[in-house]
């Protein structure tokens, strides 16, 4: 068996699994800051849209 294709083993398999950890954690982080970024845009795009509504709903000051 040549040397590359043995499994890692004592402190090379443990470094290469909390690597593995960390790059799925990454991943992870990057997908929720994505998702939270879609929820907020969708939230201030819902708030602007009521404001307008309360503001239409509001009554014509008089003129002149």
């Amino acid at each position: 068996m040549s040397k590359n294709a043995e499994p890692l083993r004592g402190d090379a398999a443990w470094r290469a699994e909390k690597k593995r950890v960390s790059d799925r954690n990454e991943e992870a982080y990057a997908r929720g800051r994505s998702d939270r970024a879609a929820r907020n845009a969708a939230h201030a795009k819902e708030r602007r849209e009521a404001e307008r509504q309360d503001n239409r709903s509001l009554p014509k000051p008089p003129r002149g």
